[in-house]
């Protein structure tokens, strides 16, 4: 489940040890940005769909194998089918490896094995460190004994923000590979990281080990449901739910482009697109402009009216002038909308308030494409 920065290596050596029968899902496509750790891709599939991309690699390595590909999110209202359905309609898949980047993700996969009986082999990274466990083998520990429930919305920075060295998810995919290959071949008595968290630290180059024991008052997973709703706090996760809920957003550097961020849906600022915003620009609207990023991605790329920079995560009212329209900007539009909310729960008047529908991707997509992308 997702073919990037950690599906990338393991896809590769999946397929070269002969894994017969291998199925990917993401619903992205191949860009400039991701060949510097998504290792399976390359130049020549640059905008293509990262499965056929994924698909075209591993064929070209092993021409044996069997791929199925699945051009869209893992969502709640499809999971439970993918899983079950395996490579013919009387045998499940043998085991699911996560290569996904975000909470409602990771919770979704892990209910959806628990419910189909499937172990997965998981893994995260962040910056310069990874760590990596298998859940649900056979009655083992699962995500909920390491994460019972999920940190406080903004408490760990994506890799937007905080960054991730390239080389770190090849480290963790290959690692990932491992632990599948040995699931497959039935298990290694005492070997599988099972009731084991694997924490890599690549700048001082350490392996350690975390003990993990299933929780023995963990209920059973029954349903699936909203969570997105479940990540974003407690108000959200008691909402109901629906057949399309999605998981979330699909890769660490997307993070912030998550539209289905329920804290900010009953906000009532302005959403503006681009083209509208030029539009709006050229027929003299004076905005203020405030990127919400971190200074070293203004670095990279910037709107040239740009009046400051402040992280999201800090924006305060003495931010902006006290009168007068803002414009709030950041790479995808998640983050605006956060330093948003932090903005009128501060008690600026909503009204005065504009996102960027997309942030400065978007931007460059539709008005300016001289302007890099990252």
């Amino acid at each position: 489940i997702g073919a990037g920065g950690l599906g990338s290596p393991c896809l590769l050596y999946l397929a070269a040890a002969g894994v017969g029968n291998i199925g990917i899902m993401d619903a992205d496509v191949v860009d400039d940005s991701n060949l510097q750790r998504q290792i399976i891709h390359g130049t020549s599939t640059v905008g293509k769909s990262k499965c056929e991309s994924a698909r075209l690699r591993i064929n070209d390595i092993n021409p044996h194998v069997n791929v199925r590909t699945y051009e869209e999110e893992f969502t709640s209202s499809s999971a439970l089918q993918i899983l079950q359905e395996g490579f013919s309609s009387s045998k499940s898949w043998d085991v699911v490896v996560d290569g996904s980047d975000n909470f409602p993700t990771k919770y979704l996969i892990n209910d959806a094995c628990e419910i189909a009986n499937l172990p997965w082999v998981y893994s995260a990274i962040l910056a310069f460190e990874g760590q990596l466990s298998v859940f649900n083998y056979k009655g083992g520990p699962t995500y909920r004994d390491l994460l019972p429930t999920p940190p406080p919305p903004g408490d760990v920075p994506s890799c937007a923000e905080g960054g991730v060295l390239g080389v770190l998810p090849g480290t963790m995919g290959c690692i990932q590979a491992t632990e599948t290959i040995k699931i497959i071949l039935g298990g290694h008595d005492g070997g599988l990281l099972n009731g084991r968290m694997l924490v890599y630290d690549a700048l001082a180059m350490r392996f350690s080990e975390v003990g993990l024991k299933k929780s023995p008052d963990a209920q059973t997973i029954t349903e699936l449901i909203d969570y997105q709703g479940f990540c974003a706090g407690p108000k959200s996760a008691a909402a109901p739910t629906t057949p399309t809920t999605k998981s979330g957003a699909r890769t660490m550097d997307e993070v912030d482009q998550n539209e289905n961020d329920s804290s900010t849906h009953n906000l009532s600022f302005h959403n503006i697109s681009p083209k509208q915003t030029l539009q709006k620009l050229s027929d003299g609207w004076a905005p203020w402009v405030l990127d919400v990023r971190l200074q070293t991605e203004n670095d990279i790329v910037s709107l040239p009216f740009t009046d400051l920079v402040v992280p999201h995560r800090t924006v305060k009212p003495s931010h902006i002038p006290d009168e007068g329209d803002v414009l709030i900007t950041c790479k995808m539009g998640g983050r605006a909308k956060k330093a948003i909310k932090l903005l009128i729960d501060a008690g600026v008047d909503a009204d005065r308030l504009w996102n960027l529908d997309g942030g400065i991707m978007k931007w460059q997509e539709d008005v300016d494409h001289s302007m890099p992308r990252y």
